[in-house]
């Protein structure tokens, strides 16, 4: 028997506060505010609270509604924020960001900027736990978009107190997302971290609406781009113009496979195997933990079991979400990088190329110098030996130059990563080069025939040497 996955830490990026409310609490609040609930057990509870793929968009939609029902209060609110945190790191969850639409706690007396005063208060609460967490605020699209206009606005006047973000989720069908446009003028204005479902409910189309005119850092679900994908032989062999835009600006895709399939995609059937294997950034997280009666660890759990992920791809997704994290400093992200690391032990793969800088200019397209697929591979496994290597390669010299290739392993082969090892993205990885270092990140597009995994040559090196067999 396969022994079960013990994650390293997680780093969650799409966690709903009011669909992670535990059913005690909830049926504790609404007895405290006088409101009915369909059932005072708390199993009954939790067992109406779950969403499952033949309740409709509407009566799903009830669930949230009794739950923000009895978060109209500042105590309240600073309740559930200070056990989501409780909850996410007993699940070993060491960094969150907490999503949730002030705006519709206001019911009340309170006003928007006492409701995340509240929430971020919760959440200071929970400091003991070690995890951090941060705050990214939502604007609905099924509302008139001068509401989520509101809502961003909110969200920049908090930019520097704890909220991180902003996102667009709420009913998809018949409700673009360039429709609130302007809202994420707003928050782009004051440097947010700008997130959207899109490819959750409706189609791809949604996909490249969002992008197109919101252009989100990072995309909410968006499995959808299967859609606009051609898959043969158990692989996506071409890529059609929405998924193609995505992939090639490293958007990272925040995955939630259990809250897909209580929508009624099976986690067998989800496409993130797919989507990985492609080079999509995926990240995995809960959505809803308790309306769709999942955990952080369970998804990882989840994509190991029904698409054979191994530890180092799953590791792969607890750092990438760590980079993809809004609202953090480059030390406060390569501290969280670094805890990733050492606590997965299994670390993506980092293929360092070095050649000589006439050598590779001489090499053109596809810019893969001469005895590349030989042995000119160091294969680094930890951020110090990036570091130690690049420095005693490129001091004093400025005939060299570097291909880093970010990859992770599969079971075959290495897949390129599109989008990352960018100084932007990687600072604590490229740091230590010198400026004079030509840092290349080779773009490999997708040939006439589709194909866009690694050139044959240099799968072939990797195949041959065996990550078992390279230094460490």
């Amino acid at each position: 028997m396969t022994a079960p996955l013990r994650p390293g830490p997680l780093v969650v990026l799409h966690d709903h506060l009011d669909g992670g409310v535990r059913p005690t609490t909830v049926l504790e609040l609404a007895g405290a505010a006088g409101l009915a609930t369909p059932t005072d057990d708390p199993d009954g509870l939790a067992a109406w609270m779950t969403l499952s793929p033949d309740i409709d968009l509407s009566t799903a939609w009830e669930r949230f509604a009794l739950v923000i029902s009895v978060l109209q209060t500042g105590r309240a609110l600073r309740r559930v924020a200070r056990e989501a945190v409780e909850d996410l790191a007993a699940d070993g969850v060491v960094h969150a960001e907490l999503r949730f639409a002030p705006l519709e706690h206001t019911r009340g007396d309170l006003d928007a900027d006492r409701v995340l005063e509240a929430v971020l208060a919760g959440v200071a609460d929970a400091a003991d736990t070690g995890t951090t967490a941060s705050i990214v605020v939502c604007g609905l699209r099924e509302q008139d978009p001068a509401r989520s206009l509101e809502a961003a606005r909110l969200a920049a006047r908090w930019a520097d107190r704890g909220v991180v973000g902003f996102d667009l989720a709420g009913l998809e069908p018949e409700h673009p997302a360039h429709e609130h446009a302007a809202a994420f003028d707003v928050a782009r204005e004051a440097g947010l971290g700008l997130t959207v479902h899109a490819g959750e409910m409706d189609g791809v189309h949604q996909v490249a609406d969002a992008v197109d005119s919101c252009r989100p850092h990072r995309l909410g679900h968006a499995w959808r781009l299967i859609d606009d994908c051609r898959v043969a032989d158990g692989r996506i062999v071409e890529l059609g113009p929405t998924a193609r835009i995505v992939r090639e600006q490293g958007l990272p895709l925040e995955t939630c496979v259990t809250s897909n399939a209580c929508l009624g995609l099976d986690v067998a059937d989800h496409p993130v195997r797919l989507l990985a294997d492609a080079g999509f950034r995926i990240t995995l997280s809960p959505d809803d933990r308790t309306i769709t009666t999942t955990t952080p660890a369970r998804e990882f759990e989840l994509v190991a079991r029904h698409h054979g992920m191994d530890r180092v791809e799953l590791a792969a997704m607890a750092e990438r979400a760590a980079v993809a994290a809004f609202g953090l400093s480059d030390e406060a992200r390569a501290e969280l990088v670094r805890r990733v690391h050492e606590g997965w032990a299994a670390r993506p793969a980092r293929l360092v190329h070095l050649v000589g800088r006439d050598e590779w200019a001489a090499a053109g397209d596809p810019y893969l110098p001469a005895g590349f697929a030989d042995e000119g591979f160091v294969h680094l496994s930890a951020l110090h030996q990036v570091l130690g290597v690049a420095t005693a390669f490129f001091a004093g010299r400025r005939d060299l130059v570097a291909l880093v290739v970010d990859a992770h392993l599969l079971h075959d082969a290495i897949v390129w990563e599109p989008g990352s090892g960018t100084a932007e993205w990687f600072p604590h990885l490229y740091g230590a080069l010198p400026r004079h270092a030509v840092l290349a990140e080779v773009p490999f597009p997708p040939g006439p025939d589709g194909a866009f995994l690694l050139p044959p040559g240099l799968v072939r090196a990797v195949r041959r040497r065996g990550a078992g067999d390279l230094p460490v």
